[in-house]
């Protein structure tokens, strides 16, 4: 899988084979055929590993309704930050996801999740009831995702998200804030 991930990130799906993945590996393809099934079992094997590794803790944080404004305020800033720091974690294997055309079924989790949390935060009056959520919740990870794949065209000896912890809590502290003024009612 480390093979698949670092030659997917490196050249696309269609731009990698098999042969390439078992050198890097050093494994014969016979293994990937026992454990994947294919070229296409492996890739799918990376983006649920990265889909359960990036989503299934951010998600779990907001899958209740809040009960006021400041723990709707507080979960989604938790969300906003777990979510951030998983694709960071995970950033090869996001950009892989975002350059191929492949249906992400992650991503539509993450959707979902976020748009039912802020539809309860909506009904209970957290939220302007005009809000669209469901465009919301793609400026989120639009947002968050957007930054890593910045990362990837940046200049390295600039300070950036990846290679400067000071620079990615200031960057995550002033999305967070535009995101959650942006959202919250204000009173």
């Amino acid at each position: 899988m480390d093979a698949g991930r670092t030659l997917f990130a490196d050249r696309g799906y269609a731009g990698t084979s098999v042969r390439e993945i078992c050198k890097l590996a050093d494994a014969s393809s016979t293994m990937i055929h026992h454990y994947f099934g294919s070229k296409e079992g492996l890739y799918d094997a990376i983006i649920d590993e990265f889909t359960s590794a990036t989503f299934e803790v951010p998600l779990r944080l907001i899958e209740k309704p809040p009960k006021t404004r400041e723990e709707f305020v507080l979960r989604l800033e938790m969300f906003i930050s777990e979510t951030f720091r998983a694709l960071l974690a995970q950033a090869p294997v996001f950009r892989i996801i975002a350059r191929e055309s492949k249906k992400f079924v992650g991503a539509s989790q993450f959707h979902t999740g976020l748009a039912t949390y802020l539809i309860a935060a909506q009904d209970a009056g957290f939220l302007s009831a005009d809000l669209k959520t469901e465009l919301v919740t793609g400026i989120v990870l639009d947002r968050l995702g957007g930054q890593i794949m910045y990362v990837s065209r940046a200049p390295e000896d600039q300070p950036n998200v990846l290679n400067d912890e000071d620079y990615a809590e200031e960057w995550l502290s002033a999305n967070t804030a535009v995101l959650i003024h942006g959202l919250a009612k204000s009173d």
